[in-house]
């Protein structure tokens, strides 16, 4: 349907695949580096400019997603975060056609256009400024001037409360297995957790340049925050001493026994990521520790003739299914638990017979025809024959699609 975009593209991968960059000059590299730059940002201008399409059509719909932003997700490799950015800016763009002309030219960067789309919104008499700001400054200028923007053409009272209401919390492993955090909340409160967290710094920096030992502000703020939430503990209740935290660990019997985790084994604290079998036991000192021990109670076995998940049971799915059963998807906050087979038809409540799934996929199988197929591990969310093309699911503003759980993404707890 597009044979020149086919073309160009076959021809980039063509030229990417056979480049051998120590065979280019200093010059030659750098010449190469800004062609293609702009090439992605004229791919980055296409590809919201068909997206866009995909969500007025609801063509996501047909493939059981939730929302074209998750569609979008899946399609092009990129968390749900992301994606729903991606699509608020090319609707901000149909009302801003000075911008979405220096988009379709390849003029801005995917950054810059975010950037301009959202301040530009609030005041679009700004448009023009920022768009000669984004031709002479930096991304981290553009975005200061685009907040200056905002701040002026809003009530300082009602976007004090809308920064509030956006608040979050969310946290993920990154590639190599470090605990990850991030927080969003309003300028004072984040005043105050700085506040809170200077003197545990200035102590931590005390502590490590007493034995000479010298480390970035970066690690001495990071060891403080680990102590201001153990510090938060510590008093309990009426000024006596108490735990400090509760810390589920997930661990294999032999390994716990052996004292360290052998190939094939796990010991891990579920939604952080493996922890050594000695951090475990060490946390059985300093916290209440609550183990699951994969040897012992069969958690997997436990079956019952009422609706209601066991207590047991409920923790041996939070284990298996970390996140929505359904491939791609990787949401895994607010999962509810499905009776696969129907409870009315079985009677039975058996681990192996429920799937967690978010909301959106529950909705489906619950009200939209929809079947989930296979066993755990190899679940498989299967269409019906007409699926509803205008079944609005779920609130589009729940908790699972704002803030999906997947590898590198930022996530928060399942119930």
């Amino acid at each position: 349907m597009f044979p020149s975009v086919h073309d160009a593209v076959e021809l980039l991968r063509e030229t990417v695949g056979s480049l051998e960059p120590r065979c280019l000059g200093g010059d030659d590299a750098a010449r190469l580096l800004e062609l293609f730059a702009e090439a992605e940002r004229l791919a980055a201008a296409g590809k919201a400019l068909a997206a866009r399409r995909v969500e007025e059509t609801n063509l996501w719909r047909r493939s059981g997603h939730r929302s074209a932003a998750s569609w979008l997700a899946a399609t092009t490799g990129s968390s749900v975060g992301a994606a729903v950015g991606t699509l608020e800016t090319a609707r901000r763009l149909e009302a801003l056609p000075a911008t979405a002309e220096a988009q379709r030219s390849g003029r801005l960067s995917a950054a810059q256009v975010r950037e301009i789309a959202s301040a530009a919104a609030a005041d679009p008499g700004a448009e023009a400024e920022l768009l000669a700001a984004a031709a002479s400054q930096p991304v981290a200028a553009l975005r200061q001037a685009c907040l200056r923007v905002k701040a002026s053409a809003s009530d300082e009272a009602a976007r004090h409360v809308a920064l509030h209401r956006s608040r979050r919390l969310r946290h993920w492993s990154d590639a190599d297995g470090a605990f990850r955090i991030d927080v969003r909340t309003t300028p004072d409160a984040g005043a105050t957790i700085l506040a809170g967290l200077k003197p545990f710094c200035d102590q931590a920096f005390a502590e490590a340049r007493a034995p000479g030992r010298r480390e970035s502000t970066e690690a001495y703020a990071a060891d403080a925050l680990v102590a201001m939430a153990g510090a938060a503990g510590a008093a309990g209740d009426g000024g006596t001493s108490g735990p400090k935290a509760v810390v589920h660990v997930r661990v294999d019997h032999a390994a716990l026994v052996r004292g360290h985790a052998e190939a094939g084994e796990v010991c891990e604290v579920p939604g952080v990521g493996p922890v050594p079998v000695a951090t475990a036991r060490a946390f059985a000192g300093d916290a209440v520790l609550e183990a699951l021990v994969t040897k012992g109670v069969d958690v997997v076995a436990v079956a019952h003739a009422g609706r209601s998940v066991t207590a047991a049971q409920r923790r041996a799915l939070e284990q298996r299914d970390p996140t929505c059963v359904v491939a791609g998807c990787g949401v895994g906050q607010g999962l509810e638990i499905d009776h696969v087979d129907g409870w009315a038809l079985t009677r039975t409540t058996t681990v192996e017979r429920l799937a967690r799934l978010c909301r959106w996929h529950h909705h489906l199988k619950t009200y939209c025809g929809y079947r989930l197929e296979g066993s755990p591990g190899d679940w498989r969310l299967v269409a019906p024959d007409h699926p509803p093309d205008d079944d609005p699911g779920p609130d589009p503003s729940a908790a699972d699609e704002l803030f999906p759980t997947s590898p590198g993404t930022p996530s928060g707890h399942s119930p």
